[in-house]
């Protein structure tokens, strides 16, 4: 039967959950490659097995300068929060220039973070001068006492407590808006912003194009007031980079945006609680042996799933994958979250296992040349949120049925919409 002859169902398979549907993973081994049309209408090959999720993810034949990243996680495909939710310019413009263009608006010749080969190569050796382990882990004192106000916060008025308004969606966005020196009355107003970009349906809507105008322009000034006066932040970092580089004000501002929109919550953390709860045997042994958090958190990235969607990459020549016979011009979603569940990778892959190598080879921070720019700040987050809940509430403990919990789907980076706890 070919393609054209299969009927393409409707993908997602069902309203997420937390949990990918069982015939998901089923496929994972039996159908790694399939046709499906996700929400805003376009009809994708959905890719869920690991050696091919690694493929699309790495390889040069499926590109990303032209297409439009479609679920959770940070810049290039970091899962913890959301995903880079802007349309790529397309690679074949003129070179990129010192010049933001009109306020609000992409320049000819703009490298983006999403894009391929040379121009992202470029831009992301600029950029990850911001993002040294050095830096990051330097600045763990502040995200410990974020989070030590935020759980006090927590505390003052329960239990019972929402974690999900009190913790997972404030704690990454203190974060990010403090990385790149966003003054505390314009938070909401990115939030605003970024909750227009991310939605399941906002490619090709009007909606989501003003918001990333929007916030472009925003972010300019932003740039122009650290220029003036300097610290300590990302902003001020990239400024001190053009000295010696040819990376521009609008590159920079994009930059930003993949930090705002990749940062702005960090999914994971919920999901990895959740995911505790689920398995108490693991629950007990990490609150009796603090030592495990690190295996712990690697566990939980490559177990939970954030959201069934991720980026939409476009073929760029014929090829067969898993199967398949895809056509230059498809798009094609690889799903990491699935892929993690494949035992080709992974020894009894739907087993929550604390005790699995530290070199814990999951996708969920992309793979590749893409690699999570931002991956060590979402772990640090992650490992800092839950080492602390556990410690400072030793009795914590789901306030609701667990199968009751109310999940985002209208987003891309679907998430809790609330979490009751106890402790």
């Amino acid at each position: 039967m070919t393609v054209a002859e299969e009927q393409i169902r409707d993908y997602p398979f069902e309203p997420f959950r937390g949990d990918l549907p069982h015939e998901l993973l089923e496929m994972v081994h039996t159908k790694p490659v399939s046709r499906v049309r996700i929400p805003d209408g376009r009809v994708v090959w959905l890719v869920v097995g690991y050696p091919e999720t690694s493929l699309v993810l790495s390889d040069p034949r499926f590109a990303r300068h032209n297409s439009e990243i479609m679920a959770a996680g940070q810049p290039e495909g970091c899962p913890v929060g959301a995903v880079e939710a802007l349309e790529a310019d397309k690679a074949d413009s003129a070179p990129a220039s010192r010049e933001s263009g009109e306020a609000g608006q992409c320049p000819a010749g703009l490298r983006q973070l999403s894009m391929d080969g040379k121009p992202h190569h470029d831009l992301r050796r600029l950029a990850a001068r911001a993002f040294t382990a050095r830096r990051i882990e330097a600045y763990r004192p502040r995200v410990q006492a974020i989070t030590d106000e935020l759980i006090d916060a927590l505390m003052a008025v329960g239990p019972p407590g929402d974690l999900v308004a009190g913790l997972v969606v404030p704690l990454p966005v203190i974060v990010t808006c403090e990385l790149l020196s966003i003054p505390v009355a314009d938070r909401d107003k990115i939030a605003d912003w970024a909750n227009d970009m991310m939605s399941l349906t906002a490619h090709g809507q009007a909606g989501a194009a003003q918001a990333e105008a929007e916030l472009r322009a925003y972010l300019l000034r932003r740039l122009t007031a650290r220029r003036d006066e300097p610290g300590e932040d990302l902003l001020s970092s990239w400024i001190a980079t053009q000295a010696g580089s040819d990376l521009s004000d609008a590159e920079i501002v994009g930059l930003a945006i993949a930090v705002l929109i990749g940062g702005r919550e960090i999914s994971s953390t919920s999901a990895g609680i959740r995911a505790l709860f689920q398995h108490p045997t693991a629950l007990r042994r990490l609150r009796e042996d603090p030592s495990l958090l690190p295996a712990a958190v690697e566990e939980i990235l490559r177990y939970t799933s954030v959201s069934p969607m991720f980026l939409v990459q476009t073929v760029t020549e014929d090829l067969e994958l898993g199967g398949q016979q895809l056509r230059a011009g498809d798009g094609v979603m690889a799903v990491p979250w699935a892929a993690n569940r494949h035992a080709a990778a992974f020894d009894e892959p739907d087993r929550f296992d604390l005790d699995r190598p530290q070199n814990n080879p999951h996708l969920t921070f992309g793979f590749g040349p893409h690699f999570c720019l931002g991956a060590a700040l979402g772990r640090l987050q992650v490992e800092i949120a839950i080492g602390t809940l556990l410690r400072r509430m030793p009795a914590l403990a789901p306030a609701s049925d667990l199968r009751d919990l109310p999940w985002r789907d209208e987003r891309i980076n679907c998430g809790l919409a609330e979490f009751p706890v106890t402790w």
